[in-house]
């Protein structure tokens, strides 16, 4: 990636660091920042449910400026910039610290503003740069937002650490810069492994369970961690995407093309349930939910749970579900065309999909709903949310335009597929999944070549079969 103008001046790059040899592993924590730890009682509506459950994430520490001020901040996969909130950004929208902008002695700001929209609000402010500390790495001259206005923020639950920002993690043409023709310029991951912080372009993140609070998982800049999955890596090849009128089809999300879905419930496995032949759909850690095509959620949900009913767009699930032996079958492949293409089969626990409302338990909820969610076709994008990402862990490699998809070691799901040979390469980052395999014995996984067609997938490790009928 090439920085002009004003970028240039702003992502110029140390000279002189020496190369890293070992990748960098940063603890990740799940956090509720509001009506998630709302009392069973003080809980009255779906809609509510709903706030409940779009809030809080996973997330890491990072320190900006010199000398550094903290901030929690989300982990998203589904978007790019890191941002926190700046010195006018009003109490009533920003509850958390704000970045004092006059007490950082390498601070550098600009005019040129920063818009960012998300699915439940948007926040807006001006592109500046600082130096940046994640896990004792240092990267200078970084360029974020500092936010004035962030209208998706939500009060904090008393004695919450409060997530305070939002580190993007998908690819450099996403940013609000890029899209707005102001230029271009680097990342966090991209800027780490510039100034030789990182050996690869490439992060690997573990999320775990989203039922725990506190220090749950992971996040591997420049390569990855095997003992935190099971089995092998399976590959898939990231897929461009249209943009705004006028721009060429190019790399933004870390999106895969998902050619089948299907449900194993009581030893039963449905056909295939996605109605067209396939469909892009974006791996997404900053979202909560999984939101799949209206008729494959509907379908699902109709299996899984037959008495779901369907309130403010989530399927409000009886919490005994969790119990329920079984699972969800996503199959990917690297072509939308060739019916031979080999395919990824990542099956997640149905219990991983029922989540508690009322109770950070499972075990004394009473009202849940599930990890799915209905989308239509206007809505553009089809989302895998941390509901399908706890499951897994997930090598992202910006250099080779693949993500590696592995089960995660905390997890019953399962993936088997095409080879991993396609991956990443290089010591403690590589497409091998070598010293990954077995690290585990909490789970079991398979990996086999599989052709993609009208084919039958027999699963004999997840005890079910899965028919695909294409």
């Amino acid at each position: 990636m090439v920085a002009t103008g004003i970028w240039a001046a702003l992502a110029c790059s140390v000279l002189g660091l020496a190369s890293a040899s070992e990748p960098i592993h940063v603890p990740v924590r799940r956090v509720t920042h509001t009506h998630a730890k709302l009392g069973r009682r003080a809980v009255t509506s779906t809609a509510e449910l709903f706030n409940a459950a779009k809030q809080g994430g996973y997330a890491i520490d990072v320190s900006i400026g010199t000398p550094p001020q903290n901030f929690s901040v989300i982990l998203d996969t589904g978007s790019t910039e890191l941002w926190v909130p700046g010195p006018n950004c009003p109490k009533s929208e920003c509850f958390g610290s704000l970045f004092d902008i006059t007490a950082s002695s390498t601070y550098v700001g600009t005019n040129l503003p920063i818009d960012l929209v998300y699915g439940i609000g948007s926040d807006n402010g001006t592109y500046a740069s600082d130096t940046v500390l994640v896990a004792g790495y240092t990267v200078k001259n970084l360029t974020f937002g500092v936010i004035n206005s962030a209208a998706n923020n939500t009060p904090p639950v008393s004695g919450e650490p409060y997530l305070n920002g939002i580190l993007g993690l998908a690819f450099p043409n996403l940013t609000f810069a890029y899209q707005t023709g102001e230029g271009q310029y680097n990342p966090f991951v991209y800027a780490l492994w510039q100034q030789k912080q990182i050996p690869q372009s490439i992060f690997s993140l573990y999320l775990g369970s989203r039922l725990i609070e506190g220090e749950t998982g992971q996040i591997t800049f420049g390569g990855m961690d095997t003992s935190k999955f099971t089995g092998n890596l399976q590959y898939l090849q990231v897929q461009k995407e249209s943009s705004a009128p006028g721009y060429p089809d190019d790399y933004y999300h870390w999106t895969v093309l998902l050619r089948g879905l299907a449900v194993t419930v009581n030893g039963q496995t449905s056909s295939n349930l996605l109605t067209i032949a396939s469909q892009q759909v974006v791996l997404d850690s900053g979202t909560t939910f999984t939101y799949l095509p209206y008729q494959a959620a509907q379908s699902i949900a109709q299996l899984v749970a037959p008495s779901a009913t369907l309130s403010q767009g989530m399927y409000v699930v009886d919490c005994g579900l969790y119990s329920t032996q079984g699972n969800i079958q996503f199959a990917f492949s690297n072509s939308s065309t060739s019916s031979s293409s080999q395919s990824v089969i990542f099956s997640v626990p149905i219990s991983s999909m029922i989540i508690p409302m009322d109770s950070t338990s499972i075990d004394t909820a009473t009202q849940c709903v599930l990890g799915i969610i209905p989308t239509d076709a206007s809505m553009g994008v089809y989302l895998l949310g941390d509901t399908f990402l706890q499951s897994a862990y997930v090598v992202h490699d910006f250099e080779n335009y693949v993500v590696g998809i592995a089960q995660a070691v905390s997890s019953n799901a399962t993936a088997s597929g095409s080879s991993s040979s396609s991956g990443s390469s290089g010591s403690g980052s590589g497409g091998s999944s070598s010293g990954g395999s077995g690290t585990s014995t909490s789970s079991s996984s398979s990996a086999t070549n599989v052709g993609f067609g009208k084919v039958l997938f027999s699963l004999a490790l997840l005890g079910a079969t899965f028919t695909l009928l294409l």
